[in-house]
């Protein structure tokens, strides 16, 4: 059932019989072969058929959600039967916002790899909304978010913090660190993130909580994008500071705090409550709490 079961969700993800049939090295025709088998087994047709896509019926869905569960049950225990044959070894999913991503998580992985040399980490880095979905999903093992995202599904623990600052180009008439007050922030051009981005999040809190409403904004997708902008003198914005660490040094940015409001984000790890942890998943998390960027949260 199994190899039935992944032939299925093949066929769903790829969209196509063909791209599906090269994805698992069969024939097409052995794909629909095994298609037919599933369905004569629930006695329901479980896909539609065109000439140009392939759609799950309302039957199709339902196994669809419970296919996937099934299979990230069977990854779950291969792994698990291992750890107790070899010690901690097996694949380990992890997905990140882009800021803990690309600034924070290079280091706790290359410190994980080497104490825990037989665990494969896999990473993904998206928003945080994607991330959590993907945690709700079983598509993931933990998710790193850098937004507060409440699902019943899941269990969400803070563990680190960074500080916020407005950043400004080199030639921004105050020095790096200088306060900058409201009524000048309000007449600069912000650029800010996507929604469903965790720096987007604080960004809206603090716009909310300051009562502050720019003159402009620009929405970008991309925190290194928008430093480029920045750089460029195009306008203003808000983000982590470990982010733009090194062009402060190169003085390419600066780095100024908000008149009368001082903010740090909170980083989170998500995990799937219906999910057991895996040891491969249990000292990934002890990693991260008792890392150095975790004492920030003291």
């Amino acid at each position: 059932m199994d190899r039935l079961l992944n032939v299925f969700l093949t066929v769903v993800e790829k969209g196509n019989l063909t791209r599906a049939a090269e994805k698992l090295f069969i024939t097409q025709s052995a794909v629909s072969q095994n298609i037919k088998v599933l369905e004569d087994q629930f006695k329901t047709q479980l896909l539609d058929r065109t000439n140009k896509s392939i759609k799950m019926t309302k039957a199709g869905e339902v196994l669809y959600l419970h296919a996937k569960q099934i299979m990230n049950q069977y990854a779950l225990a291969g792994r698990m039967i291992d750890e107790l044959k070899e010690g901690i070894t097996g694949s380990l999913t992890i997905g990140s916002g882009f800021i803990f991503g690309e600034y924070f998580l290079p280091d706790v992985i290359s410190t994980f790899i080497k104490n825990h040399p037989n665990i494969n980490p896999k990473i993904t880095i998206k928003n945080s909304i994607r991330i959590a979905n993907q945690v709700k999903q079983k598509d993931l093992d933990i998710g790193i978010i850098e937004r507060e995202i409440f699902y019943d599904e899941l269990l969400t623990v803070p563990f680190s913090q960074d500080d916020m600052v407005i950043i400004v180009p080199n030639g921004f008439p105050k020095n790096s660190g200088d306060v900058i007050s409201l009524s000048e922030l309000a007449e600069q051009t912000w650029i800010i993130r996507e929604n469903g981005s965790g720096t987007r999040q604080v960004t809206d809190t603090m716009l909310a909580r300051t009562k502050l409403v720019p003159k402009r904004v620009l929405e970008f997708g991309s925190t290194r994008v928008i430093k480029e902008t920045v750089k460029n003198g195009i306008g203003i914005s808000y983000t982590s500071k470990v982010a733009v660490k090194e062009e402060l040094e190169q003085g390419a940015l600066k780095a100024l705090t908000i008149e009368g409001y001082q903010d740090a984000r909170t980083f989170y790890y998500v995990t799937n409550k219906s999910q057991p942890y895996s040891k491969a998943l249990e000292k990934f998390i002890e990693k991260l709490e008792n890392s150095e960027l975790a004492k920030y949260m003291d």
